[in-house]
């Protein structure tokens, strides 16, 4: 096995020095850790966070779907097995659950418990939702729970919002949940550098010219904004084809955000990172746990649907027939937690390896579509980074 370049086993000061505390831009509380933490907790063989699907059932049908949910599938994960993947994952360090549903996760007949329990052992709750179901009661329960809430705004215009989640009259809804989680305080900054609040942008040549003006709207309310790249699995590579950007596209809008953040909110950020503003690091710190029980590294990294990576036809590394913990130390997610030791192309030596290892789910998930093995995948050169 490779070892990692002594330049990259520690974070130089002078890297530091170039963003220090007072420019560096907010988080999401319980969605990301800085690299210090996500390299601290991979090398002291521990989690920060575990992602958890609790049900495939939805009420919008979005053409991007990784899950491809929609309103008939209504199996939901029983709470006690949540509860023990749960209390698995603290075992193993984590300080966060991403609730990230499948489908909506507040639809879960136990959605409350579920996020009680996360509250109950010390853990923030962090729940994904397109913010629909949202009334001022649920949106107070999160608030008393520590929870943090990412929503969804792909677009401004409801044309377009209404397309990509494949219904009408999106927006209005997203706009009226969204008021009342602002209304309950969660845009209210009670820990600098900490927000509570997040909107999820899936970017797209659809909604490419609102990207400035979706990202001023979060700045300009306490919001953390969270841009994502289409990318090409699920509902995605058969719904919209060719609305993917180019890495051009993709590198040139970040350098305008981070443009006008320097420029208007006093931030600054590596613009080489996946995610705008926030490095995408959860290779290295989380594992997702799908509705079926199967584990990932990441979403789009779906291990799990590979015929190279099952044991006589079945996907051995599953919270219903191993724990937690055995999965996390399999040679496999090992390998996935060392990712920045086997990069290929640029990656390699790029001396930002401290704080990036590139978008490891987009690079899977255009290299398997392409025929190559999960490993090699895996390790490629990040597709979306200009540098």
């Amino acid at each position: 096995m490779q070892s990692i370049p002594p330049a990259f086993t520690s974070f130089a000061p002078d890297k530091d020095e170039e963003r220090p505390d007072s420019t560096r831009p907010p988080v999401l509380a319980g969605y990301t850790y800085d690299p210090r933490e996500a390299y601290g907790a991979r090398d002291a063989a521990r989690l920060l966070a575990i992602r958890l699907e609790t049900n495939r059932s939805c009420n919008l049908r979005c053409r991007y779907c990784y899950a491809e949910s929609e309103s008939k599938l209504d199996h939901a994960t029983p709470v006690d097995e949540l509860e023990r993947v749960v209390r698995q994952a603290q075992d193993l360090g984590a300080l966060s659950v991403v609730v990230i549903g499948g489908g909506e996760p507040t639809i879960h007949p136990r959605f409350r418990d579920l996020i009680s329990l996360i509250h109950s052992l010390g853990m923030v709750p962090v729940v994904f939702t397109n913010t629909m179901t949202m009334t001022a009661d649920l949106a107070s329960f999160l608030l008393a729970t520590n929870a943090s809430v990412m929503g969804k705004l792909d677009s401004l215009r409801p044309e377009i919002q209404d397309f990509l989640s494949g219904q009408n009259g999106v927006l209005a809804r997203i706009r009226q949940g969204l008021g009342r989680l602002i209304d309950a305080g969660f845009t209210r900054v009670e820990e600098p550098g900490r927000f509570r609040l997040g909107l999820s942008v899936v970017t797209n040549r659809l909604n490419q010219n609102e990207i400035e003006e979706i990202w001023r709207f979060c700045r300009d309310r306490s919001i953390f904004p969270n841009l994502e790249v289409l990318t090409p699995t699920g509902r995605a590579a058969t719904e919209l084809p060719g609305l993917g950007l180019t890495r051009e596209e993709v590198q040139a809008y970040k350098l305008r955000l981070l443009e006008i953040d320097r420029t208007d909110y006093g931030f600054d950020w590596l613009p080489h990172t996946p995610l705008p503003a926030s490095g995408c690091l959860q290779h290295l710190y989380s594992l997702y746990i799908t509705i079926e029980g199967n584990v990932r590294p990441c979403a789009p990294t779906k291990f799990d649907e590979n015929p190279a990576l099952r044991v006589n036809g079945v996907y051995p590394h599953n919270v219903r027939t191993r724990s937690l913990r055995e999965i996390y130390n399999d040679q496999l997610f090992d390998y996935v937690r060392h990712i920045d030791r086997h990069l290929e192309g640029k990656c390699r030596e790029c001396e930002h390896l401290c704080e990036c290892i590139g978008c490891r789910g987009y690079s899977y998930s255009v290299g398997t579509n392409e025929g190559k093995d999960p490993y090699t995948a895996l390790r490629g050169e990040c597709l979306q980074c200009l540098k």
